[in-house]
């Protein structure tokens, strides 16, 4: 009888121990995933409650940037700052930077963003672009300007076929001005880079841009081909009334007719 009533004590002891493990098991792990939870909430604060943070970049630990997205009319554009104006002189938006929360992914894609090979010429701004977007679709983004100012676009993309006519298939536009008419045909490929072949292309001058945000559209017109796009170029040629002369890589536009690739239009 002893020896039985010491196993049952022992067996009694070993129960309640391993219920106490469990217990401790459980609470750590709620622990844990509590814990998770909350910095993925505060990452994604942090990322919302600044205007000039893209929340679909690399460094923000977000996939959303590579997935498909339907561009219904009713679609509402939440474009990112990537430029802030506050002097004459050409700044650079990577169109890898670009919303494309208005885009549609091209069958058989795995995301929109390319990293072309370094050792292709002309060499890719910032190491990636943009491609596999079928229409209807629209990439843009949002600009700044702390006074008013003349500024003169430019996009740099690239199509395999030659000719191919970038207006007849893609047209561009500010906030809700008309569409720059470009006239450029002369893409095309070569036998070492077939689809990385960049043009620098003109595609119109604003003058009188008013102060405050506007809206760079690129609109992919329904059943149109979409040209690979590395980024784009925004010359301010006068800021706050004063002219500057700006030395830069848009005045090697390959532009079929630089004088006259795109209309001169004021913004109000």
């Amino acid at each position: 009888m002893k020896t039985t009533h010491q196993s049952i004590v022992k067996f009694s002891a070993l129960a309640v121990c391993g219920f106490l493990l469990a217990s401790c098991g459980g609470v750590a792990s709620s622990g844990s995933t509590a814990k998770s939870a909350a910095s993925s909430q505060a990452a994604s604060t942090s990322a919302s409650s600044n205007p000039f943070i893209n929340p679909y970049s690399s460094t923000s630990g977000s996939t959303s940037k590579s997935s498909s997205s339907s561009s219904s009319s009713s679609h509402v554009i939440q474009a990112y700052t990537l430029a802030n104006i506050k002097e004459a002189k050409e700044y650079l938006c990577e169109a890898e930077d670009c919303d494309t929360s208005g885009c549609t992914l091209q069958a058989g894609c795995a995301g929109f963003i390319e990293d072309p090979d370094a050792s292709l010429l002309p060499a890719t701004s910032g190491g990636e672009c943009i491609a596999c977007i079928v229409g209807p679709s629209t990439l843009a983004f949002k600009f700044e300007c702390n006074a008013v100012c003349d500024i003169t676009f430019y996009t740099v993309c690239s199509k395999y076929e030659n000719p191919w006519d970038l207006d007849a298939n893609v047209s561009y536009s500010v906030d809700t001005n008309a569409a720059f008419v470009t006239g450029f045909t002369a893409f095309g490929h070569t036998d070492s880079n077939q689809w990385y072949n960049w043009k620098t292309i003109k595609l119109g001058s604003m003058s009188n841009v008013s102060e405050g945000t506007h809206v760079f559209n690129m609109s992919i017109q329904s059943g149109a081909g979409f040209p690979n796009t590395d980024c784009f170029k925004l010359e301010v040629t006068k800021y706050n009334g004063v002219s500057a002369p700006i030395s830069s890589s848009t005045s090697t536009s390959t532009s079929a007719s630089a004088s006259s690739a795109g209309a001169s239009s004021s913004a109000a």
